[in-house]
């Protein structure tokens, strides 16, 4: 999924599989997938009709099953009519969501999947388990140098995500081969993680949607984004059958753009990330199951944050407004109340009510309508309080200061009123409340779904000049 690919090859619908195009597949990791036809699939037709299509169906040159998923037409035409004279096929070019190599697929009902496999950018640093066994190395003067490596495969890391959902962390290693006469050697270790289906599988976007939770897990560990290197599913539904065994699902190799993954993202070491699975190993389990559990209530707020660590390139006042609406809703879907009780609340609209004149009752009953729910000055200061530690504490400096900053900002930059224009923080400024309230959500979320706030308070400690220096004055 990081490199270009080409599949030239035939092309066809699977309700009509004799009439058939050739045509090039093109994937790009940045811009996409297309494929271009030389001609359409109605062969009475000059200009194709406009339409989305569910599947493409596709054998390569080199006899590659294929199956392209949520196409639509882009560009049409090209031949020229010439009285005459004999007309030239004209082309047609189809965007392509997804691209499944190893597999053709005839109806979206068999397009259910039970096992997701990926390798993530620094996910083998984060898990931080090599197989190699360290020996120590004696230098003598004179004497031949000899070194001996011991591998041996770590085994698996399993987990369980919900009752239809297990995961795992596999490590691969690939070695070379051996020779009678042997004069190089090379291992290497990878990690990729594992969510296989119980029983019923999953649709495509719904497997997806499970990787891309844990992958986004990653980015809070790492404090930076990350993205797939590979993806490849295996479904029930779709055998290889092999003489004299029993049928094996076939691999499927997934490709789609990725976004926001112009810019290449160095492998990190482990000095180089908030924290690392060594240190939540003893209680991963429940703070990854916890995790997938709250991610569907908390997913608008979720997003809203980790769109800063994919667009960290650049800064704008959006950037800010979006991490206090993260904030916001953050909040608003894991504190369930209000400024005060239903029953005051409702008395309280009935004095005001009996000492109002009528002819002003419309307008306060749309007043009254949200008056009893928490502004952003109050669920920000209980955020600020249930999620804090010391060290959080001094990134964040004076907390009512912080509050009010953030409220008078968030005010602004949302109705640009001139009143509230001397009050917001702008420029340089404005970027480093932002970055306090990135890391404080982060914190949140992480104590949200189990992160003991004791063990984070020293990994902020320990971590404070690489990512908060600017913050704070240590």
């Amino acid at each position: 999924m990081t490199e270009n690919i080409e599949f030239k090859g035939q092309w066809f619908l699977p309700t009509d599989k004799n009439q058939r195009v050739n045509g090039i597949l093109s994937y790009n990791p940045n811009e996409g997938c297309s494929l271009e036809l030389f001609g359409n699939f109605d062969n009475n037709s000059f200009i194709p009709e406009i339409g989305n299509i569910d599947l493409i169906q596709g054998l390569s040159d080199d006899s590659k099953q294929i199956t392209l998923y949520k196409c639509y037409i882009s560009k049409a035409g090209g031949g020229k009519l010439i009285r005459g004279a004999e007309s030239g096929t004209p082309s047609t070019i189809y965007t392509v969501n997804y691209i499944l190599e190893g597999v053709h697929i005839d109806s979206l009902d068999d397009m259910t999947f039970h096992k997701i496999t990926s390798e993530i950018h620094n996910l083998d640093e984060w898990v931080g388990i090599s197989g190699f066994i360290h020996q120590e190395r004696e230098f003598k003067p004179l004497k031949p140098i000899e070194i001996n490596v011991k591998y041996k495969l770590p085994d698996p890391i399993k987990f369980k995500i919900n009752g239809n959902l297990d995961g795992q962390f596999n490590f691969i290693a690939n070695h070379s081969n051996w020779s009678q006469y042997q004069k190089e050697i090379s291992l290497k270790q990878r990690v990729e993680i594992i969510l296989t289906s119980s029983e019923i599988g999953f649709k495509l976007e719904e497997l997806l949607k499970m990787l891309f939770s844990f992958q986004n897990f990653l980015i809070l560990a790492l404090y930076n984004r990350t993205y797939p290197t590979n993806i490849t599913l295996y479904s029930n539904n779709f055998m290889k059958d092999y003489e004299d065994d029993k049928p094996i699902r076939r691999k499927i190799k997934l490709y789609f753009p990725i976004s926001n993954r112009s810019t290449v993202i160095k492998s990190k070491s482990n000095m180089d990330m908030l924290f690392g699975y060594g240190h939540i190993k003893g209680e991963f389990s429940t703070i990854i199951k916890n995790w997938f559990e709250k991610y569907d209530l908390l997913e608008p707020a979720f997003n809203l944050l980790f769109e800063q660590f994919y667009n960290n390139e650049r800064f704008s006042e959006n950037t800010f407004l979006n991490l206090a609406q993260a904030a916001e809703t953050f909040h608003a879907r894991t504190h369930n109340h209000t400024r005060m009780s239903k029953n005051e609340y409702d008395k309280m609209k009935q004095d005001v009510y009996a000492a109002v004149p009528n002819h002003y009752h419309n307008w306060l009953k749309d007043q009254f309508s949200f008056g009893n729910h928490l502004n952003l000055h109050t669920r920000l200061t209980e955020i600020v309080t249930k999620y804090s530690n010391e060290v959080l504490d001094k990134i964040i400096g004076d907390k009512e200061l912080f509050v009010k900053q953030v409220k008078w900002s968030r005010n602004y930059y949302t109705h640009y009123s001139s009143s509230g224009e001397k009050q917001a923080l702008k420029g340089h400024f404005l970027f480093i409340l932002a970055e306090k309230l990135k890391i404080v959500l982060v914190c949140t979320f992480l104590i949200e779904v189990g992160f003991d706030n004791e063990k984070l308070k020293k990994l902020l400690e320990q971590n404070k000049y690489r990512f908060f220096y600017s913050l704070a004055k240590w």
